[in-house]
């Protein structure tokens, strides 16, 4: 009589990295204004109207693969600018939504 040992498969630590698509960033985009929405913002000042201009944007663009990768590139053109961005961000809608 033999014996076997089996292995069992070991799984993957690797996470594969994928890109959102412009379809995720139009649901985002429509979300945030949802938000907005929900909470009585003014839908043509502030940060509404800036979303609403990149929705619209965004729609009318002929490749919108390609529009979101310049328009990332565009705003975040390195790191420091996209931590700065981020913490200015982070800061105005804390402040929005939770002290009105």
């Amino acid at each position: 009589m033999s014996t076997t040992i089996q292995t069992t498969n070991q799984i993957s630590t690797e996470t594969e990295t994928c890109l959102p698509t412009w379809q995720d960033i139009e649901k985002s985009i429509i979300e945030v204004l949802r938000a907005g929405n929900f909470y009585n913002k003014d839908r043509n000042i502030g940060f509404m109207d800036y979303y609403k201009k990149h929705l619209d944007e965004l729609r009318q663009s002929e490749d919108q693969e390609q529009y979101i990768i310049d328009k990332a590139r565009s705003l975040l053109p390195n790191e420091e600018i996209y931590d700065t961005k981020l913490k200015a961000f982070s800061n105005s809608y804390y402040k929005i939504f939770y002290y009105g």
